[in-house]
């Protein structure tokens, strides 16, 4: 049996996570811009810009939000699942 520990890298989880949260922002908000009276997408894209979706601005900051959040809930969760794998 082997002693090694399967452990979570920082970098690629965090560049996933960020990813999955750029397309489903992307997603979420090209929903909102096509059809304004869908309530499902305005949830998930209120989490990242408080701008209308038909602001430039709101689609910069709505990505930049979703690459921070992907990194910092990725460090957290690798932090965790390689300090619990230790044990």
């Amino acid at each position: 049996m082997s002693d090694t520990v399967n452990r979570i890298p920082l970098v690629p989880a965090a560049w996933a996570l960020s990813a999955a949260l750029v397309g489903t922002f992307i997603l979420c908000a090209g929903f909102e811009l096509l059809w304004p009276n869908l309530p499902v997408a305005h949830g998930w894209v209120g989490l990242f810009t408080v701008r209308p979706v038909t602001s430039a601005l709101s689609w910069v900051e709505g990505i930049i939000d979703s690459v921070a959040f992907g990194w910092f809930f990725a460090a957290i969760f690798a932090w965790v699942f390689n300090a619990l794998a230790r044990s």
